[in-house]
């Protein structure tokens, strides 16, 4: 059906023709340059134009088809073919009238455009003009809170609760003092909660006509109702915390014949944005801290002068239910046009925050909560992959809240939500934290100097496999390895990705020269641990291998033990010689082949693994052979040959393990995606058995890793070594000197900064490397010591410079990616040579020119990710950010949501 048409079939009375007129111009905004005006009446329409009738005859019949006549000029109704009467009107001389504003009321909002790209873009287009009469900014308390709900029975006053519970309850000193409106004027709910004694006697539906009508000017209405309700506030443990709740009526009869309702406050032409302010006032008369308001549920003009208020702190709250969901939509896709009218800093401000209610371990599981969040991510979106356009909150189901029948017994049930008293808690924590931000700029050159040492010690840090002497944390795969082997010698795969840390571990290995001094830097000191020498047998392409180098010295020591031939020892350039050679012409056996290659430099000539360990014993010796630089020495861990040889180099451990009173032990260093494309049975097996030893980053590590640098550089004044025992809260307080607690103020809405910094290094299901964070924190500290202003006094990396390293990072990160990872580099190349270019997330298999074993790599190595059960069709492919900036690829507004949301899901029972 065509637009047209299916507009005709729409036109039932003459209010319909204003309606599709006002959808169409987006509230007269959007006229053809002919138009001066358009006005419906009862009775027919008056199209005021400049000159010919004929560009205006094609405009409307292009709106309405084959319903629009020119002969007599009407429009035809479908009830009883009635006909609209049209009557032009020339005016030559005539003026375009002033747009007037936008109220902030559904009717106005309605007709707003959403989209840009959903507009036809051979029409008009819309003027792009500030919001006119935008309210001005309070310059002092209280807060403004609201909470919104599309359908009722969703938990929205119980939200609300929960927040005002956590603000009495807070533990800061000083009086607390809170007020809570009533505004639902069809289904009160806080109302009920209010007990004989507590009960005022005036109500929000006196004070609006109290306000719309004032007997006596506004300052004598806004203080009789403040005086009112100081006589029956609820005291909560004590004078010092008060709460003032002001009900929706006193008797349910006075909102079934309420003559003033919300919006016609908004409808004053000169300040639309009243009832805010009254409530405002009222709260700075009463002395709270924060008013929160109960609104509406649904599309209702009772709660739209409050909803489209920027000013206004706004929650919605929905659960997973498509009803909800599709409302709650709607309701943010509104707000979101209505607030682009703001400026940029106020748009930020004005962010609003999502309530997911009533949540159960299986609707959690289940598909309607993830759909959810692509939905409505997707109806307020955002420029910003990384950052949501909303604050995404979650609050549990608990019977024990679906009976609470007064106001003390809600303060006292509510903080069992630990889920959203916890972000309750933290709001109430901001909202009291000290406003004072302190001398913002002194000593600007020792933040620089900071940020300048910072700088210094990632840049060195970055490539810390290339030093034996960089100090190591004791992650939780490095301590297991101390509880695991510290009486018997270590046989095991370190398994981790490219910048996990394994070239790092392995020169920490051979710097320390003995598994007795390994251990003993990470902290282990048990008498009982076996010391044994350390052999390195293969090593990274970026170690230097020289006579005197690290390799050969500790070589040479460990062939001392028994007294062997140190004229037998391979050079790098010799091994790899012999790699080459046997994959040109294979062994009948690989296994032979590593474990000659093994025995030979230890001067035995026969009898492999056996004799070798023989001889060991004969000396007293203790000997664990390490394996690195897989990955150099075999570029496609897929080519047969080559996949023949690892496997065999990677059930070593197998075969050491047969020996009879072991001297030899084994640590293999190699990447999963090795692991993976060379073990052709009983993977899963075979990965959880070195699982304790796998090098990966946990969100606590991470953490770890970042203090420990920013002590290195001096901007956490901590002890270093306190970086292995500070639990995580404590960690993340101190780093709140390194990037702040938020991207932005206390009582922001922003992300929280290290849960940020994780979401913007880490894969799409959620793994993040080392190497990454230490390359983010040298961007982002060298953007930072070129800064002379400075606005951000609470921490050293502002903000700004944080967003602005995640390009640079990733640039960087692909640049040396794919000159290591073979499946990457073939793909940049396979784009490079087809010229494909301007991809946008997500995508699909044939746009980015992926065979499906290709794509399979690399999925496996996280730089894509499928998105299998996002109903995104063949374009469901998607990169982290981290990879997204250095190939080159745009996101789309599908994609940005869905990102996020993905994200969310996979890394959102992260503690950070």
């Amino acid at each position: 059906m065509s637009l047209q048409t299916d507009t005709a079939e729409r036109l039932l009375t003459w209010l319909d023709v204003e309606r599709i007129l006002k959808q169409r111009t987006l509230l007269w905004t959007c006229l053809p340059t002919s138009v001066l005006s358009v006005d419906c009446f009862a009775d027919g329409m008056e199209v005021r134009h400049v000159a010919d009738d004929e560009p205006v005859d094609d405009w409307l019949r292009k709106i309405f088809g084959h319903a629009y006549q020119r002969d007599p000029r009407c429009i035809r109704l479908r009830i009883g073919e009635a006909c609209y009467p049209v009557e032009f009107v020339e005016d030559p001389e005539g003026a375009v009238p002033a747009l007037g504003q936008h109220y902030p009321l559904w009717r106005d909002v309605t007709y707003l455009s959403t989209d840009e790209a959903d507009s036809d873009t051979s029409a008009p287009q819309p003027l792009n003009r500030p919001m006119v009469k935008a309210p001005k900014s309070w310059t002092t308390g209280p807060d403004l809170v609201s909470f919104h709900s599309f359908k009722g029975g969703v938990g929205r006053t119980t939200a609300l609760m929960t927040y005002v519970a956590a603000c009495v309850q807070d533990s800061s000193s000083g009086p607390k003092k809170i007020l809570v409106v009533d505004a639902d004027l069809e289904a009160p709910g806080v109302s009920f909660w209010l007990d004989e004694a507590n009960r005022p006697t005036v109500s929000f539906v006196q004070l609006l006509e109290a306000l719309h009508y004032p007997p006596f000017g506004l300052d004598a209405t806004l203080n009789f109702f403040a005086d009112e309700l100081r006589k029956t506030s609820l005291n909560v443990g004590g004078l010092q915390r008060e709460l003032f709740v002001l009900p929706a009526a006193l008797d349910l009869t006075d909102i079934q014949d309420m003559p003033v309702a919300p919006e016609h406050l908004a409808r004053n032409p000169t300040n639309p944005w009243k009832l805010s302010d009254h409530l405002h006032a009222l709260g700075q008369r009463l002395g709270v801290d924060a008013v929160f308001i109960d609104l509406r549920a649904g599309l209702s003009e009772l709660a739209s002068p409050i909803l489209f208020d920027p000013r206004v702190d706004h929650f919605f709250v929905s659960t997973v239910a498509p009803q909800s969901v599709q409302g709650m939509a709607e309701v943010l896709r509104r707000l979101y046009a209505f607030n682009r009218q703001l400026p940029a800093e106020q748009q930020e401000s004005a962010r609003p925050t999502v309530v997911l209610s009533l949540l159960t371990k299986e609707l959690r599981d289940a598909g309607h909560y993830e759909v959810a969040l692509k939905v409505l991510g997707a109806a307020y979106p955002t420029d910003d992959a990384l950052t949501p356009g909303v604050q995404w909150l979650e609050a549990e189901f608990l019977s024990t809240l679906m009976s609470i029948g007064s106001m003390r017994e809600a303060l006292d049930a509510l903080p069992l939500s630990s889920l959203l008293f916890s972000s309750a808690s933290e709001w109430a924590k901001a909202l009291y934290a000290d406003t004072a931000e302190g001398d913002e700029s002194p000593k600007v050159l020792s933040r620089q100097d900071k940020a300048r040492r910072l700088y210094e010690v990632c840049e060195a840090a970055e490539f810390a496999d290339s030093s034996t002497t960089s100090a190591i944390l004791a992650t939780e795969p490095l301590l297991n390895l101390g509880k695991h082997y510290s009486s018997e010698l270590p046989n095991l795969l370190m398994i981790g990705a490219k910048g996990a840390g394994k070239t790092f571990t392995f020169r920490q290995l051979v710097g320390a020269r003995s598994w007795r001094n390994f251990l003993g830097r990470l902290g282990f000191r048990p008498p009982s641990i076996k010391d044994a020498a350390v052999f390195p047998m293969l090593w990274s392409e970026n170690i230097e291998d020289s006579p005197g180098g690290e390799i050969k010295l500790v070589q040479k020591s460990t062939l001392d033990l028994i007294e062997g031939d140190k004229g037998l020892l391979l050079s790098a350039s010799e091994i790899r010689r012999r790699i080459d050679d046997a994959l040109k012409t294979p062994p009948e056996h690989w296994e032979d082949f590593w474990d000659d290659l093994i025995a030979l430099q230890f001067g035995v000539s026969s009898g492999g693994l056996r004799a070798l360990n023989q001889k060991l014993a004969v000396h007293g010796a203790r000997v664990v052979i390490m394996f690195d630089g897989i990955e150099d020495a075999f570029k496609d861990a897929n080519d047969g040959d080559a996949s023949n040889a690892i496997h065999a180099l990677l059930r070593l451990p197998n075969r050491i393990a047969e020996l009879d009173k072991r001297c030899v032990g084994a640590m293999i260093f190699v990447r999963a995606d090795y692991v993976r494309a060379t073990i052709r049975q009983n993977l899963g097996q075979w990965m959880q058995r070195f699982q304790p030893f796998r090098l990966q980053w946990n969100p606590e590590s991470f953490l770890r890793l970042a203090f420990m640098l920013s002590c290195q550089a001096g901007v956490c004044s901590s002890d270093m070594r306190s970086a292995e025992s500070l639990r995580i809260e404590e960690l993340k307080g101190e780093l709140e000197g390194l990037w702040g607690k938020k991207l932005g103020r206390e009582k922001s809405k922003e992300a929280h900064s290290a849960r940020w910094v994780y979401s913007a290094l880490c894969d799409l299901k959620g793994n993040v490397q080392a190497r990454d964070l230490v390359r983010f924190l040298k961007f982002a500290a060298k953007l930072e010591s070129m800064q002379i202003e400075q606005k951000w006094g609470d921490r050293l990396l502002s903000p700004e410079s944080m967003r602005n390293a995640i390009p640079e990072c990733s640039v960087e990160k692909v640049s040396e990616a794919k000159s290591e990872i073979a499946p990457l580099k073939r793909w940049i190349e396979i784009m490079e040579q087809q010229d494909v270019r301007n991809l946008r997330v997500p995508f699909s298999r044939e746009q980015a020119l992926l065979d499906p074993d290709l794509l399979s790599s690399l999925q496996e190595i996280g730089v894509i990710y499928e998105d299998v059960g996002g109903s995104l069709g063949e374009e469901r492919l998607f990169l982290p950010e981290i990879y997204r900036y250095g190939l080159g690829f745009n996101t789309s507004a599908a994609g940005r949501p869905r990102t996020q949301a993905l994200l969310k899901k996979n890394i959102g029972s992260i503690p950070l």
